[in-house]
C-alpha cells in the first residue's frame, strides 16, 4: 500500500479527531509502544504487558506536549548543538537564575 493511503487513513480517522494512535509490538516477553497524535510521535517505551507499554507511550507522549508547550512560551530554550546537511541536534538550555 502506498504511504500516502496509510497517511490519509490515519488522518481522518484518529488525527482529525484529537484521537491518539497507539501501535504496540511484542518482543519475546516484552512490549514496545509507540503513540502519536499527527504532531509529535513518541516511540521506545517498553513494558511487560502491552497495557503498561501504552500507559508509558501514553506518558512520554503527554510529557513531550508539555515540553512543546513550555517552548512555545519561551520557557525553554533550545540551542543547536551540531548540524549537518538536513540534520540538526539540539539541546535545552538549562533555566539560569
Amino acid at each position: 500500500m502506498p504511504w500516502w493511503i496509510n497517511e490519509s487513513w490515519n488522518w481522518f480517522w484518529y488525527y482529525r479527531r484529537g484521537k491518539i494512535k497507539y501501535r504496540v509490538l511484542e518482543f519475546g516477553s516484552t512490549f514496545n509502544a509507540s503513540a502519536s497524535n499527527g504532531i509529535i510521535t513518541v516511540y521506545n517505551c517498553y513494558g511487560g504487558t502491552p497495557e503498561q507499554a501504552k500507559e508509558m507511550a501514553a506518558f512520554k507522549l503527554k510529557k513531550a506536549l508539555e515540553r512543546e508547550e513550555m517552548l512555545e512560551n519561551d520557557e525553554l530554550v533550545e540551542e543547536v548543538v551540531h548540524q549537518h546537511g538536513e540534520f540538526t541536534l539540539k539541546r535545552i538550555k538549562p533555566p539560569t537564575q
